[in-house]
């Protein structure tokens, strides 16, 4: 099935003038909740979520209005830069730059892929990256019990 990236339409029927993603990705997504709920150590996870709200806010919605996704939000002094960035300590920063650099140059190479191949399967792709992105060893050992941020 294709990702259907159509602008919306008053005669979708949509009210609120953004249409939810298609229900594969929403329900693949919640199916996934297990793997985002356990990412360790916490501070990865907190990570790994805000990136996926960036996902569904400043990529999936514009999307699906037709328009392109927001990629200036990649640059190094964008909008989710700056968010991750601010979400970690300054004593941690530098151990978890590395993560942040791979974690935003992964998704401005998925998103320089062309549209014809923005389906379902892409979308899944883009909400895996910031998972799959590996720690250093030295960050995990250093954020140490997952139950502190």
């Amino acid at each position: 099935m294709v990702f259907q990236w159509q602008p919306l339409t008053h005669d979708a029927g949509l009210d609120a003038g953004v249409a939810p993603p298609p229900i594969a990705v929403g329900r693949w997504y919640r199916d996934m909740t297990t793997c985002w709920m356990t990412a360790e150590p916490l501070r990865r996870r907190r990570l790994v979520l805000r990136v996926h709200r960036w996902i569904a806010d400043r990529v999936l919605v514009p999307m699906v209005r037709g328009q392109e996704p927001m990629m200036a939000d990649l640059d190094a002094d964008g909008v989710l830069a700056m968010t991750l960035l601010s979400m970690i300590p300054p004593r941690r920063l530098g151990a978890w730059r590395g993560w942040i650099v791979l974690t935003l140059a992964d998704l401005r190479l998925a998103l320089a892929q062309p549209p014809s191949i923005r389906d379902e399967a892409w979308a899944r792709h883009l909400f895996l990256i910031p998972y799959s992105i590996p720690l250093r060893r030295d960050v995990a050992r250093m954020e140490g019990e997952t139950h502190h941020g």
